[in-house]
């Protein structure tokens, strides 16, 4: 979990600076999504394109036809914020290793981190 909230903290920071968010996208223009516990869903979000080229190598089979794409933050905030206010949908922020570990949150929590590091 200290690696989680590590890659939280540094996805953050990093967009925060940059102003803009990182998500995977399938084939069909499918946004990558994991189930997780309790019913829910997580939309994942990485801080740079760089990390998630670098576990598309690591998750070939799951990962391969992943394409990178990216949205400024004011865009994320406008565009994808509404859908994921449903309790039944969270964040995955910057999941990294084989295992795409790392923390799901509110996206709520996660425009409170943003801010708060802006």
């Amino acid at each position: 979990m200290l690696a989680g909230v590590a890659q939280a903290n540094k996805f953050y920071e990093e967009v925060a600076a940059t102003q803009i968010v990182w998500f995977g996208c399938l084939p069909n223009e499918i946004l990558l999504e994991f189930d997780v516990s309790d019913n829910k869903v997580s939309l994942p979000l990485w801080s740079s394109k760089s990390r998630i080229e670098r576990l598309k190598k690591l998750n070939p089979e799951l990962l391969g036809d992943v394409e990178a794409r990216s949205v400024s933050w004011a865009q994320f905030k406008e565009n994808f914020l509404p859908n994921l206010q449903d309790d039944e949908k969270v964040v995955g922020i910057n999941l990294s290793g084989k295992n795409l570990t790392g923390i799901d949150i509110p996206a709520s929590i996660l425009v409170k981190q943003i801010e708060a590091f802006g």
